[in-house]
């Protein structure tokens, strides 16, 4: 029968402590690169398995993190994941992926489970209707990390990775003004998710420095997915007598919807007759033509900076629970064919 391969084995094979190999096995920084090198290399030649269920229940850990998201099929949500997994993969982390569909109560469900499945961490993009942290209070009551990504709540005491949604929403508007757009309209995400209220207040501050009218009308609240962003240009299309020149989107999701939805169905031209921007730089905005211009999220930095700062609590207990952090990802403006209307001198 062949003997199952022990630390104290490797110990005896390269003349070192136990706890020193151990260390090395877990990549700890406490042991050198070339003495890592060496017990990895002993280990692989004489066959080690490591038994991580015996490990996890000694450093109490599962070595397991969860992530929620509103849609995975979402390109900001996918790329995110794509960050996050690099992070926790490369320090032998496991994810647990679950989407809320963007319902508050399906997000409340999600929550306690991954807490009753003994997670390390919690990394969290709320859905557009959590009224705050109250449900997430499990967590910090029993000492597991969360870190809020994308969307977040103002005073909810947990750290987060966010992103400069006033600022790309007001880069957005003021690039349509300078463009010739007069009278621009905003496609909206509910005010009542900050990160949609952000993107309001952008495009309003970008009206109010430029001396456009801003009116209460020209403010369409949607849930942003293509049904209702069809079911709202019909609305505004009805009023014949007060059209846009331009159109401010909450995300690409919407704004595309729109354009298919005006070039199949009306003779409105984008951008001649009306401009259109969106938020995230979905894969299609640079396929169809006219290319759609969008506020680039940079959802891949999000996801990893939003994971290295959840394995950096979940290492240290302490500072995640002394401190909450908040990291800002800039915003980038990429300019497509759906603003680019000419410039009257």
């Amino acid at each position: 029968m062949t003997k199952n391969i022990t630390i104290y084995d490797l110990a005896k094979e390269l003349k070192l402590d136990s706890s020193t190999i151990s260390r090395a096995l877990s990549d700890s920084p406490r042991v050198g690169k070339k003495t890592k090198e060496r017990v990895l290399k002993k280990a692989h030649e004489l066959g080690y398995s490591r038994n991580m269920m015996a490990s996890n229940l000694r450093t109490n850990k599962t070595m397991t993190i969860g992530v929620v998201i509103p849609y995975i099929s979402r390109h900001f949500f996918s790329e995110a994941i794509d960050g996050i997994e690099q992070v926790v993969a490369s320090k032998n982390y496991r994810v647990i992926i679950s989407q809320s569909h963007d319902d508050f109560e399906t997000e409340k469900k999600i929550v306690k489970g991954l807490f009753m499945n003994r997670i390390d961490g919690l990394l969290i993009s709320p859905t557009m209707s959590t009224p705050n942290a109250e449900h997430l209070n499990l967590y910090h009551e029993n000492k597991i990390p969360v870190v809020l990504f994308d969307r977040y709540f103002e005073n909810g005491g947990f750290s987060k990775v966010i992103f400069e949604d006033r600022k790309g929403a007001f880069d957005l508007t003021q690039h349509m003004i300078d463009n010739n757009c007069k009278k621009l309209f905003h496609l909206a995400g509910g005010i009542s998710s900050l990160i949609y209220k952000e993107r309001f207040l952008g495009y309003k501050e970008a009206l109010e420095k430029n001396n456009l009218e801003f009116k209460d009308s020209y403010v369409r609240s949607s849930n942003l997915n293509p049904e209702d962003a069809i079911r709202i240009i019909k609305e505004i299309l009805e009023k014949k007598d007060d059209l846009p020149d331009a159109l401010v989107c909450g995300n690409d999701v919407s704004a595309l919807a729109i354009m298919k939805y005006l070039d199949e169905n009306t003779d409105l031209k984008v951008p001649e007759d009306i401009a259109i921007g969106g938020f995230s730089n979905e894969p299609a905005s640079d396929i169809i033509k006219p290319g759609l211009t969008t506020i680039d999220q940079h959802s891949f930095i999000i996801g990893k900076t939003a994971a290295e700062m959840l394995l950096n609590f979940i290492n240290d207990k302490e500072k995640a629970f002394q401190t909450s952090n908040t990291v800002v990802v800039r915003s980038e403006l990429i300019i497509r064919g759906s603003t680019k209307k000419k410039i009257n001198h």
